[in-house]
């Protein structure tokens, strides 16, 4: 621990594991109370516009509206308070969750890593007689039937993964990768990561896994969160032009 030109000790620029995983909970727990108050919002507001229609809560998992309004109120509150604990760490926001411009050699690398991860899965998913993610298609005809498919867009292919990667390739492995190796934090961070997203099946939890694990080795690789957030955004947008392809 430093000192400043007072004498006063000042703060590491970096967390350890334990307070990592401590801001981590936080966020968490800060990410489910702003998507709920969004989600919330929209249930008011459906049972105003639709007074004949009765909104069933359990029917807000797979309202693409409803989620959409949920990652448009989260995400300012997510990035402030991973802002608050890099700001408490006496760290440059940019430096800690290296937000730095990828080389042309790691885009590519990334581009073909993630097309291959989609092409096994793809592959796999037709040997296996799995069915398309039906969350994923109940979520477009949603927001689509509300008028709200450009704003769906906006929060599933930009801000759900600039908020993901920021937490999870950004600032979670910044604080675990010194103390626990860049391999043992990636593994952790990927089945966290992937256990999150439970509104899918076991077979797209797994593919879901597996892209954290190549994301992760592209934020080692690389040294750059905004590569990782470019791929995840393009997986995304790939998944939406997939829904209104096969929409009916």
């Amino acid at each position: 621990m430093g000192t400043d030109t007072s004498g006063m000790a000042t703060r590491p620029a970096r967390w350890g594991p334990w307070p990592t995983l401590f801001w981590g909970v936080g966020c968490g727990l800060v990410m489910v109370v702003s998507q709920t108050a969004g989600a919330a919002a929209f249930a008011l507001w459906w049972r105003y516009a639709h007074p004949a229609q009765p909104f069933r809560i359990e029917d807000l998992e797979s309202n693409g509206a409803a989620i959409t309004l949920a990652l448009l109120v989260s995400t300012p509150f997510v990035l402030g308070f991973v802002a608050l604990a890099v700001r408490l760490a006496n760290a440059d926001f940019a430096a800690y969750l290296a937000l730095r411009r990828p080389k042309a050699r790691d885009i590519g690398i990334g581009l073909a890593a993630l097309a291959t991860v989609l092409v096994i899965a793809g592959v796999a998913e037709q040997f296996l007689d799995v069915k398309d993610p039906a969350f994923l298609f109940e979520t477009y005809d949603t927001a689509r039937s509300e008028g709200m498919l450009p704003l769906m867009f906006l929060a599933f292919a930009i801000l759900a993964p600039l908020q993901e990667e920021i937490l999870f390739r950004g600032f979670l492995y910044r604080g675990l990768a010194p103390a626990l190796g860049p391999a043992a934090s990636i593994a952790l961070l990927s089945a966290v990561w992937a256990a999150l997203h439970v509104q899918y099946a076991p077979f797209f939890i797994a593919e879901i896994f597996a892209l954290g694990l190549v994301f992760g080795w592209l934020r080692w690789l690389s040294g750059s969160t905004l590569l990782t957030i470019l791929l995840h955004t393009a997986n995304n947008a790939l998944a939406m032009l997939a829904a209104s392809a096969m929409a009916p």
